[in-house]
């Protein structure tokens, strides 16, 4: 049963009152006997329905998910696909990746030995199932590296000193000649 009363349950018991004075006021050459019980029971029930008014009212939101809704459902399972799939696309991009980062450094290492052989590849295949091998090879050609860098440097810098040390002696020569 609610505690929530109708407007016109209200408004009837505010008829009743005004209907009852009214009775009172016309009965006045009777000495005055009132019955104020029914009065305090209207009070009563008239706070009551005051209360009611005066609380907030509130009001529930449910939001239900069924998975029986088809479109839910198939969204769900789609994600699910799209997601398995890129997975696996990432991870064989990734196998790729792993695989050209190695030709790479077999193909630098071969070019530091100067030579290839049917023997020397497949030596070099084996090393390369072992990370402890894989990465000793990776130290030794990225200082081989390094050296031929330098050493380039240093083959620029003597041609470079060997062009301003020709031009400077052509400067002498022409002095000379004058």
């Amino acid at each position: 049963m609610s505690n929530k009363i109708d407007t016109s349950t209200v408004y009837e018991m505010f008829e009743t009152l005004i209907s009852k004075l009214d009775k009172q006021k016309t009965n006045t050459a009777e000495p005055a006997q009132i019955d104020l019980s029914a009065i305090n029971a209207m009070t009563e029930q008239l706070e009551i329905a005051i209360e009611e008014i005066k609380k907030p009212s509130k009001v529930e939101h449910r939001h239900a998910i069924s998975i029986s809704n088809s479109w839910f459902s198939f969204s769900w399972i789609g994600l699910l696909i799209i997601i398995l799939t890129l997975s696996w696309i990432m991870g064989n991009q990734r196998q790729t990746i792993v695989q050209y980062r190695d030709n790479d450094l077999m193909f630098r290492y071969i070019r530091m030995q100067g030579q290839a052989n049917e023997e020397n590849l497949f030596r070099l295949q084996q090393q390369f199932q072992h990370s402890d091998s894989v990465r000793i090879i990776r130290n030794r050609v990225e200082r081989f590296e390094e050296l031929v860098r330098l050493q380039a440097e240093k083959m620029e810098r003597a041609r470079m000193n060997e062009m301003e040390s020709e031009r400077l002696q052509r400067e002498v020569d022409d002095v000379r000649t004058r």
